[in-house]
């Protein structure tokens, strides 16, 4: 075999993976890499991602999420910069997701469909009764 047959060969099976890879996954919006949460008052375990299905678009946590318990624990996106949101403005021009179903663990909410997600750039953590931002983290 030519030299250019075995790079042909090669590039078609890359190109077959690739293809194969993004046909098999969810779609989902682009995001900070790691997904993490930034500390504000308390410390966020675990990573999150925005999944498309076929059902809706959900915000999912992942098996490794774990924070701190509180009564009012609440899940906004906001249109503020991740560095800009504080306990003070964590829910000004926010929308509700859902309140946060529980302290640890995978966990998944639905977005509403009227939602425009190009209008925010942060998924915040915020204890609504006590004004108190838990974390922070970029979309």
């Amino acid at each position: 075999m030519t030299l250019t047959n075995q790079l042909t060969r090669t590039l078609i099976i890359v190109a077959t993976l690739i293809v194969g890879a993004f046909a098999a996954a969810p779609s989902a919006y682009a995001q900070d890499a790691d997904n993490t949460w930034t500390k504000r008052s308390q410390k966020i375990k675990g990573t999150w991602q925005i999944v498309e299905t076929d059902t809706g678009t959900f915000l999912e946590l992942d098996d490794a999420f774990k924070t701190r318990n509180a009564p009012d624990l609440k899940l906004f996106l906001s249109p503020l910069a991740a560095d800009d949101v504080n306990a003070r403005n964590a829910t000004t021009g926010s929308v509700l997701i859902s309140k946060l179903k529980k302290a640890k663990g995978a966990q998944r909410y639905e977005i509403p469909a009227d939602i425009d997600l190009s209008q925010f750039q942060t998924l915040v953590l915020h204890c609504e009764a006590y004004t108190k931002l838990w974390g922070v983290s970029a979309l």
